[in-house]
């Protein structure tokens, strides 16, 4: 994204009338008799919804909450956001993550304090400021003083920003089709035809090198990572010492392609990182690397190079990449990415034709993007046929939960982040952003994501600010959405109405967010709370009456009937107490997956607080899964196991599978199987050979893609043996899909077992070769 907001075809903003709230608070409290449990057998709503297609909007919602249910941490690192005004609304707003990113950061020069503004402005070299700091180490350290986690770029490209300059003089290269206003001889790099790029300019009008280490004979200006990333490392201290490994390193051919006029291809964007992580890890041990920063959905599954796929097997890019670092990592017996980071905008429709109304209905049901099953893509970059052949239900994002089903199925243990998110179709000071982002930070606690930033924090002058401190402010003293999500379903149309909710450690504290997305009309709500008993609540509500200002009820007795006023978002802080605490939280390691359509995977339960026992329950499932629990017993040194088996239909699966620790307490965790296509298969060849001590077999497969969606030539291949040597351990298939091998056999007389692995983007394939040492 680009330093300077990124335009768009938002229209000037046009001002709301709102029908006025009930009360100041927006909530109505009803006497009514206390909820009642929630029956733990009864099958488990939903995410935000019943999953069922919209339906007209209601008057009145069934939410509820079951503290029991579906309990895992909330990363505290989901609420971040980049170019925040100052210091000062750091700390105010409570951001967890102050990120030094985007587009601007590619070119960051760390001795001159300048970075090139590439096609966002003219390629042009500028002075460097977030929050008033040039200096990355004192930005650091400031973001650190303001209470909050910073986000560092390690810049990847080989150029970075001079003191001054522009990479397109008009004088040097002729009339271009446009130039800075401010600055007539800087050009846009396009022929007066605006069509056709400039090429061959020289990099150092406007840069200089950047490398990994002093070498002799080295250009003046020349700087050098290994002396920046130590002195990150010295300023990031005791705090995360997060990096982002570039940013849209996917785009670089379009963005910076003034030093950069070739699109980026699959192996440069595999080879980049690994050397550059690899480095970094060398000069900051305690690195903590983000890649590989995808810009947005048609990337995520293609190179710029509208070739590569083809060359690789028809494998989309981030599984492709997940994959060939994961492998990597595995011959070399280290890891080299430690988060798995994506941009995520939702796709939106084209809006030049919208009202400011239909835009900002648009904003409120937009994050159906990340987490709906059912939600069909307004957005012609995803609702089409050509993005992937290999994805299910391609036209329905679900973006959240099948990045994580990929990234558990390719590189288990690693988590994903988000580094830029936002849906201001409306406008970033728009009222309907406010609601929109409100719902946007609890699907980002709800679905598991690890660290978030939006793009750009909001300015304490927009209402969006206010939802931001709903979460991490709400009363002024700091105190926030408590940290364990927990269950909070609800039978409304997602489009119009969402809930979250969370418990403090102590379980004494139940925070709920309810988001009442229709502008006219209030909606009456029924809460069913199970395993926590509510004794008192006070309400704190963002609404069009006081959009820049969170207004506090003061505590009342628990009702479980409300009314919420339209267009609110309302933290409702319940004070209780839990009948019984669990002995023991569990997971279902994962809760998310992949697996090809007829395939296999195991869960591996575990415990992850408490020291307790857990015994499963019998899955409950979505036709087209089927759960075996094949180890119900759970303990803090032993793992359950839970076998899946797909069916032949390709789409999202929900399961839930219930426990009973050894206090009696019932607990149930769900999650979400994504079912790809069939999987390649491979043929195999040099199977059941014998050789002499010391000698050589030849061994071979061929990559029969059959209905995976991909194709035989550049697939890639792992051959792992358990004695002797290979000639090589990974092994690209050629035009016609073989991969070979040459075994070197041990000097001891034995069997050797030899396995062969295609990639998870194909469905696995593995063929196993048993050879016989004589």
């Amino acid at each position: 994204m680009a330093y300077q907001l990124r335009l768009t075809s938002i229209a000037t903003l046009a001002v709301l009338l709102f029908a006025n709230s009930s009360s100041e608070t927006g909530v109505e409290l009803a006497r009514t008799v206390p909820a009642t449990s929630v029956d733990g057998s009864a099958p488990a709503q939903s995410r935000n919804s019943n999953r069922r297609a919209s339906a007209p909007a209601a008057a009145s919602v069934n939410v509820t909450v079951d503290v029991l249910s579906d309990r895992h941490p909330i990363s505290p690192y989901v609420y971040g956001g980049s170019y925040p005004q100052d210091a000062a609304t750091i700390t105010d707003s409570g951001l967890t993550v102050v990120r030094w990113g985007g587009d601007a950061t590619s070119r960051y020069n760390w001795q001159t304090f300048t970075y090139n503004a590439a096609a966002d402005w003219y390629f042009e070299d500028f002075a460097y400021s977030e929050i008033g700091d040039s200096d990355s180490v004192k930005y650091i350290q400031d973001v650190k003083a303001a209470g909050s986690n910073p986000l560092m770029t390690m810049v990847m490209l080989p150029w970075v920003a001079k003191t001054s300059g522009w990479s397109f003089s008009v004088s040097k290269y002729g009339p271009q089709c446009g130039a800075d206003p401010y600055n007539s001889d800087a050009g846009d790099g396009v022929m007066p035809n605006c069509q056709t790029d400039i090429t061959g300019n020289d990099p150092t009008d406007a840069d200089v090198e950047l490398k990994d280490s002093p070498q002799n004979g080295d250009p003046p200006g020349t700087v050098y990572r290994d002396q920046w990333a130590p002195a990150l490392a010295a300023a990031f201290g005791s705090a995360p010492h997060f990096y982002d490994m570039d940013n849209e390193i996917d785009i670089w051919g379009s963005t910076h392609r003034d030093v950069h006029p070739i699109p980026s291809a699959y192996d440069e964007m595999r080879d980049t990182y690994l050397a550059e992580a690899g480095a970094l890890k060398g000069w900051d041990p305690n690195a903590i690397r983000f890649g590989p920063v995808s810009c947005c959905w048609w990337f995520y599954w293609n190179g710029a190079n509208n070739n590569d796929k083809g060359a690789h097997a028809g494998v989309d890019f981030l599984p492709w990449w997940l994959n060939e670092v994961y492998w990597q990592d595995q011959v070399a017996g280290t890891r080299s990415v430690d988060v798995f980071d994506i941009h995520a905008y939702p796709d939106g429709p084209d809006t030049s034709g919208y009202t400011q109304a239909q835009k900002q209905a648009l904003s409120l049901r937009i994050y159906r993007d990340y987490w709906d099953p059912k939600y069909v893509s307004e957005s012609g970059t995803i609702n089409q046929q050509w993005a992937t052949f290999i994805q299910p239900k391609k036209r329905i994002p679900f973006r959240i939960p099948r990045m994580r089903a990929i990234l558990n199925m390719i590189y288990p243990g690693t988590p994903i982040s988000i580094t830029e998110w936002s849906a201001a179709f409306a406008g970033e000071s728009d009222y309907s952003t406010a609601l929109a982002d409100a719902d946007a930070y609890g699907i980002l606690g709800r679905e598991r994501t690890y660290l978030a930033s939006r793009w750009v924090a909001p300015v304490p002058t927009n209402p969006n600010y206010q939802a931001l401190k709903l979460y991490r402010n709400y009363d002024g003293q700091h105190d926030a959405f408590a940290t364990t999500s927990v269950s909070a379903t609800n039978d409304g149309n997602p489009d119009f109405f969402s809930s979250y909710g969370a418990l403090n450690s102590a379980g004494t504290t139940l925070t709920l967010m309810v988001i009442n997305k229709r502008p006219q009309a209030s909606v009456q709500t029924q809460f069913t709370v199970n395993g926590f008993t509510p004794t008192q609540v006070t309400t704190y509500t963002l609404s069009p009456k006081s959009p820049t200002k969170i207004v506090a009820s003061s505590p009342k007795a628990w009702t479980s009937s409300m009314k919420f006023a339209p267009y609110t978002a309302t933290l409702l802080v319940v004070t209780g107490s839990m009948p019984a605490t669990p002995s023991a939280d569990w997971d279902l390691n994962p809760d998310t997956t992949m697996v090809p359509a007829r395939g296999t995977t195991v869960l591996q339960p575990k415990i992850v607080s408490g020291s307790g026992t857990v015994t499963l329950g019998t899955p409950q499932s979505d036709s087209g899964i089927t759960l075996l629990v094949t180890q119900p017993n759970v303990t803090p040194t032993q793992d359950g196991s839970i076998t899946v088996t797909a069916g032949t239909a390709p789409g999202f699966y929900q399961f839930t599978v219930p426990s009973t620790d050894n206090t009696g307490v019932v607990e149930t965790q769900s999650g979400w199987i994504v079912v790809g296509n069939p999987p390649a298969t491979f043929t195999k060849t040099g199977d059941h050979q014998k050789g002499q001590p010391g000698g050589q077999l030849n061994l071979s497969v061929t990559l029969n893609p059959g209905k995976s969606g991909g194709s035989a030539a550049g697939g890639t291949v792992l051959f792992t043996s358990n004695k002797g040597t290979l000639s090589n351990r990974i092994v690209d298939t050629d035009s016609n899909g073989n991969a070979a091998v040459v075994l070197t056999l041990p000097a001891n007389p034995g069997t050797v077992h030899v396995t062969a692995e295609g990639q998870f983007g194909l469905g696995h394939p593995v063929a196993t070769f048993t050879e016989t040492v004589e």
